[in-house]
């Protein structure tokens, strides 16, 4: 097995967001490895392995760790792996998990809520700015070039329909032949995929596919970097790609509007775009063309991901307590380009942005200026 390959140098632990946050080994990647190596001689603890069975889920999924690692442990490998047994062995300690496996089984998305609302929730906000939006909405015989695939945050939370108005609308201004998926779009099954559940992830990634291939598609755009992972390498698609929205706009834009503005910002990698998708240069190459000016912020963990929040949202507010404490990010505007990060920073108080909004007030000055 990979994590037999550990042979805890301890490069692991002061990368670690959850040790940065706590300082205490328990949660540390070599913890959770050496308690793999030693597992035959604590498998009748029981106490000890319900601590184990906690620990896999006190975890972000970052990625920090096995981009370290220079013994090549496959630890987000390992942790999939790790969670689906734990569910399997022991799911009456993962009873807080049920109410979001059943609406993902019942309505397809992470809330609960009727899937009509993901054709109509932020469809009255962009009837002024889009007249024809409702005509972009997907049914059964209209095709398109590019599928938007939203995802749940965007589709539902009020918090993300700045991102989702700037989003359409620069579509729009760059010509765009592009449909959203509306009722007939089910989460991408990331969340599933991150407590174990491969074959309910499954059963949502098969309908998504037949949709998008309906629709022939032969672009799909998301700015969600957990439904980028989804889509790009777990969806099988042929002949279509899957790009991020800031790949999207960096390609199709060559010389898009400047900013007219001194004001500097921070910029944040999303863990699953930057460190798992390897999308580093893109949403870059974006800001750079559109004029912002920005300064590079550690590249370490928002605290938001890995369903950390579900699992453990004191330890997810910490590490973005102690992050907001240690990058002095009062009074400043974090950009990032993932409505996860978004969610995070903005609980912690600190303003931010995602780039695709940007890029919309670049093309609304451009329009003012010409008036």
């Amino acid at each position: 097995m990979s994590y037999d390959k550990c042979v805890r140098c301890g490069a692991c632990v002061r990368i670690c967001p959850l040790f940065t946050a706590r300082e205490e080994e328990q949660f540390t990647p070599r913890a959770k490895t050496y308690l793999l190596q030693v597992m035959d001689l604590i498998e009748d603890d029981e106490e000890i392995q319900r601590e184990f069975r906690r620990l896999l889920f006190q975890c972000t999924m970052c990625g920090r760790c096995e981009e370290v690692c220079s013994s090549d442990v496959d630890l987000l490998k390992i942790y999939h792996e790790q969670r689906a047994k734990a569910l399997k062995s022991a799911p009456e300690e993962f009873e807080y998990l049920n109410a979001l496996r059943k609406a993902l089984a019942n309505v397809k998305n992470i809330y609960g809520l009727d899937p009509e609302d993901r054709a109509v929730f932020w469809m009255d906000e962009l009837i002024d700015d889009i007249p024809d939006i409702e005509d972009r909405v997907y049914e059964e015989g209209k095709t398109a070039e590019v599928m938007v695939f939203l995802g749940c945050l965007m589709s539902f939370r009020a918090t993300q329909m700045d991102v989702v108005k700037s989003l359409f609308k620069s579509l729009e201004r760059g010509g765009a032949d592009y449909m959203v998926m509306g009722a007939q779009e089910f989460c991408c099954g990331h969340p599933l995929y991150l407590m174990g559940d491969d074959e309910g992830a499954e059963e949502l990634r098969r309908h998504n596919k037949e949709v998008i291939e309906k629709a022939q598609a032969k672009t799909v755009i998301t700015c969600c970097p957990g439904c980028l992972i989804q889509l790009k390498n777990y969806h099988n698609f042929e002949g279509v790609e899957v790009l991020h929205h800031t790949q999207y706009f960096d390609r199709i834009l060559d010389e898009p509007p400047q900013l007219e503005r001194d004001e500097e910002f921070a910029y944040h990698d999303p863990c699953e775009l930057h460190r798992i998708s390897n999308v580093k240069r893109e949403p870059r190459s974006l800001m750079r063309k559109i004029g912002v000016k920005w300064r590079e912020m550690e590249l370490s963990c928002c605290g938001g991901g890995g369903l950390l929040r579900m699992t453990d949202p004191d330890l997810s507010d910490k590490i973005i307590e102690v992050r907001k404490q240690k990058e002095h990010m009062e009074g400043t505007t974090v950009l990032t380009c993932c409505p996860s990060c978004r969610e995070q920073f903005m609980s912690a108080g600190i303003r931010t942005k995602d780039i695709v909004e940007m890029l919309d007030e670049a093309f609304e000055e451009q329009g003012r200026s010409t008036e």
